[in-house]
């Protein structure tokens, strides 16, 4: 709300009375419980590395959407099993779980 009771503009009357409900919940005023929210969101490591990697990201976006992809090999290539197991390697012990 702004100084005269009226919600805050960039929500619409439903997501303000969410924000109300989860505010009186805590028992905080919808202003304490908005900015708490921003300055915690703010402080967060994860948001923190968003910010920074802006630019790269969408640098690196450009790069791969340029990239030619069919010097990789083909996709339905299947992989080789690195260590084939028969049946009867699923019924001998091989040791012991930690």
């Amino acid at each position: 709300m702004d100084q005269n009771g009226a919600p805050v503009s960039g929500f619409d009357p439903e997501q303000y009375a969410r924000v109300e409900q989860a505010a009186q919940l805590v028992g905080k005023t919808p202003e304490v419980f908005v900015r708490d929210a921003a300055l915690a969101a703010a402080a967060d490591p994860f948001l923190k590395a968003l910010g920074k990697a802006r630019d790269r990201v969408a640098h690196l976006s450009e790069v791969f959407g340029t990239q030619d992809t069919s010097a990789a090999g083909d996709d339905t290539e299947a992989w080789p099993d690195p260590a084939p197991m028969s049946s009867r390697d699923l019924h001998q012990p091989h040791g012991h779980a930690a």
